[in-house]
């Protein structure tokens, strides 16, 4: 779950919502800036369900005690978490082996020197399933190997950019951005010559970017739900969200 407090409520979203998000982001990628485009459909369906595997968790959200919120992803405990990692991988590797290898290739991204034994188990199990894959699909020489960066490179952008949207009130000032994205996405496109790609809120409606990566200004929208403290405090916190009622926000990229 992707969270945020207000005042008086908490900003709730689906990490599937976020992942939908995300490939709405790729498929209005400029054609200009796209390489292998014969696996595009796969690329963009890697990105559109690389958060899947929090359906079930986000299914309804659990309260962190210690800290007196709702657990989001940033903090849900370790090894729940890898389970439902590696369940979403299988899926979405059962409908595109390539898709599978970008998303594995994310979720170990995530768990870089990361010492716990559930972890170090879990990285060794991408690491192989990574290296089956390259093999099925004939992916290791230099030049194929070089095309699965760049495809794992929009997975990740991607996801950033569409995090940017969620994890903040729209039409958040820049010097009060969640600090993530503050200074730019960390992904370098070569189209971009070497410059971090730059959101910013215009307004509660509009994000620019620079340099702009996509085709044309771009509508995207996400489902959320703002779960009153009130209603928290008083039913806990898995009926005040089913009980919350869905609100679409859309933004325009340009």
């Amino acid at each position: 779950m992707i969270i945020y407090e207000r005042e008086h409520d908490w900003v709730m979203i689906p990490q599937h919502h976020h992942g939908l998000l995300s490939g709405d982001i790729s498929r209005n990628w400029n054609p200009a800036y796209m390489e292998g485009t014969e696996r595009w459909n796969e690329v963009i369906y890697a990105i559109d369900q690389h958060d899947r595997a929090w359906i079930d968790l986000d299914e309804t959200p659990f309260w962190n005690d210690k800290v007196k919120r709702p657990y989001s992803f940033i903090d849900f405990p370790l090894t729940p978490k890898l389970t439902f990692y590696k369940k979403g991988i299988d899926e979405v590797e059962q409908q595109s082996p390539y898709a599978g290898l970008l998303c594995s290739l994310h979720y170990h991204s995530f768990l870089a020197g990361a010492k716990e034994p559930a972890a170090i188990e879990f990285s060794k199990q991408e690491k192989a399933r990574q290296q089956h894959l390259m093999e099925q699909l004939d992916f290791l020489e230099t030049q194929k190997e070089e095309l699965l960066k760049f495809h794992f490179l929009m997975v990740q952008f991607c996801d950033d950019l569409s995090l940017y949207l969620c994890m903040q009130e729209p039409g958040t000032p820049k010097a009060e951005e969640f600090p993530w994205f503050k200074d730019g996405f960390p992904e370098i496109f070569s189209f971009t010559g070497g410059q971090k790609i730059i959101a910013e809120w215009i307004d509660s409606k509009q994000v620019s970017l620079s340099p702009f990566p996509l085709a044309s200004p771009t509508d995207v929208s996400v489902k959320v739900k703002e779960v009153k403290k009130a209603s928290i405090g008083q039913s806990g916190i898995a009926k005040a969200y089913k009980d919350a009622e869905w609100k679409e926000r859309t933004f325009t990229l340009v």
